[in-house]
């Protein structure tokens, strides 16, 4: 395995990763991105220095890439986060809405009286 076909997959990767994911398209390209991943960790293990110029060259770019991709995922990440969250909040939201009588009442608004 080369550099050059570690960079190739690498430059595909930040192309699989470009923002913004609408919430349809999410899971196929995480699988897209997954693969991508598992793929370029096999080449990595099989390279072996010593390193042309060239090689130098690209693996600085890959380098640099790598921190983009990150940053990328690591976005998409919070957003799926934030999500979940969010349906979680629906759910109660739903289940309050569904069986009012079932939670605990609030004392919020209660009238309170200190003379008693």
């Amino acid at each position: 395995m080369s550099v050059r076909e570690v960079w190739q997959l690498t430059r595909e990767l930040l192309e699989a990763t470009a923002l913004p994911w609408p919430a349809e398209e999410r899971e196929a390209r995480l699988v897209q991105v997954d693969e991508l991943l598992r793929r370029r960790e096999e080449w990595l293990r099989e390279l072996r220095p010593p390193y042309s110029e060239e090689e130098q060259r690209l693996g600085r770019e890959i380098i640099a890439w790598n921190e983009e991709i990150e940053r990328r995922l690591h976005r998409v990440g919070d957003e799926i986060r934030n999500d979940l969250r969010m349906a979680g909040a629906k759910r109660q939201a739903n289940a309050r809405y569904v069986h009012p009588y079932e939670q605990p009442l609030s004392i919020d608004g209660m009238f309170y009286d200190k003379k008693r």
